[in-house]
């Protein structure tokens, strides 16, 4: 056994390899090192007594010692997806799997050892397992940038709620490439493929449905179909969206939020403003907006209609609008069309629900034969 300078412990030979013991915070600490070089050995000893010291650190503060990646994901599933929308939830609790089965076995390390190597290496065996819904074996393929981009972010969430609890310094995924990929642009319907799209919705809840959307911008799912029919202010002229809702059909549940977590108002319109005048002297105006008109094995009439992206997508079929239409492109034509009506960015971004400006400039565009305004227009005429 010899004593090395610079830290408290020494080196011993045993067997093949070398023996560190360490004593700090009152405690013994031993390492077994598959080398005989004792320049390694000393330079190993110096990292893991700075490791031991933060880890003695912390218990004086009373703060936790070392945490796992497996036991980060338990507390981030307790603690932090409760706290998020619904879809944003789902999408995690789906990653969350993936972490686990990544980070298991050896690799289940401390949390503030996990580097930059571990996630470059997770998202290159995430890309080569293409997975399918309700099937937990991979079916071959590369997995789409978009998906891995969606990964990452992920996992940069996840460190920095680890560096939030201060089970770490810093967050090792802003140290990898982000995958690059093609934004999915939006399907902007024109006032006539709206139009017709308004006509297909034969069934008076699917037609105020596709109102909602178009008129007022809401998400399709996580606000559109939360709307209660005191949310109508019809006087004012105002739509409610409330986040922090009880679900009265699910007592027991948690409140649903909305993606920003934060309450706010639409205007109306006045299509919208007829749409939910006549709806309502046809079917009543109590309870839910969109709510089950009879009882069936699955629901209770009244309850809540969790989806009706079928039904308008069937809807668009009929009208020969675009393929990759989706419900959500109405809410991007909502900003466009109030944009370049001269509306103000900011009370649009405080309508939409958005964080940030960006967000709001990035739901904003202009369809192909606008453009050409840039060249038909005439040229200015020559001043003096």
């Amino acid at each position: 056994m010899s004593r090395t300078r610079g830290f408290p412990g020494s080196i011993e030979r045993r067997g093949k390899g070398l023996r560190l013991r360490l004593c700090v915070g009152g405690e013994r600490h031993y390492l077994m090192l598959k080398t005989t070089d004792r320049r390694v050995a000393q330079q190993r000893a110096k990292v893991w007594q700075k490791e031991l010291e933060r880890q003695a650190e912390r218990r004086d503060d009373g703060l936790p010692g070392p945490v796992s990646v497996s036991q980060l994901a338990d507390e981030f599933e307790r603690d932090a997806l409760p706290k998020l929308s619904a879809g944003t939830a789902t999408t995690y609790r789906c990653a969350l799997r993936r972490v686990r089965e990544f980070f298991a076995g050896p690799l289940d390390l401390p949390v503030d050892r996990v580097r930059r190597a571990h996630v470059k290496r997770f998202l290159d065996w995430r890309a080569a397992r293409r997975l399918r819904k309700g099937n937990a074996a991979p079916i071959g393929g590369a997995v789409a940038n978009r998906t891995l981009q969606k990964e990452r972010t992920f996992l940069h969430t996840l460190f920095s709620f680890a560096d939030e609890c201060e089970y770490r310094d810093g967050n090792p995924v802003t140290k990898t490439k982000e995958p690059r990929t093609d934004a999915r642009q939006p399907v902007i319907l024109t006032d006539e493929e709206y139009g017709r799209l308004l006509l297909e919705c034969a069934d008076p809840a699917l037609y105020l449905y596709a109102v909602v959307l178009g008129e007022a911008g809401l998400r399709d799912e996580s606000e559109a179909l939360w709307l209660r029919w005191e949310d109508v202010d019809l006087d004012g002229g105002d739509l409610a969206v409330v986040s922090g809702r009880a679900d009265p059909d699910h007592p027991k549940r948690r409140s649903h939020r909305t993606k920003s977590g934060r309450s706010r108002y639409v205007p109306m319109t006045k299509r919208l403003a007829d749409a939910f005048r006549a709806y309502r002297e046809a079917h009543g105006g109590k309870g839910w907006l969109f709510a089950h008109p009879t009882a069936a094995r699955k629901h209770l009439r009244g309850a809540r209609i969790a989806s009706m992206r079928k039904g308008l997508a069937a809807a668009a079929r009929r009208a020969g609008i675009d393929a990759a239409w989706h419900p959500h492109d109405l809410r991007h034509r909502r900003v466009t069309t109030w944009l370049e009506a001269g509306g103000d960015v900011v009370k649009v971004k405080e309508a939409m629900g958005h964080a940030d400006l960006r967000t709001t400039m990035g739901y904003a565009h202009l369809v192909r034969g606008q453009l050409r305004s840039l060249v038909d227009e005439p040229a200015p005429a020559p001043q003096g």
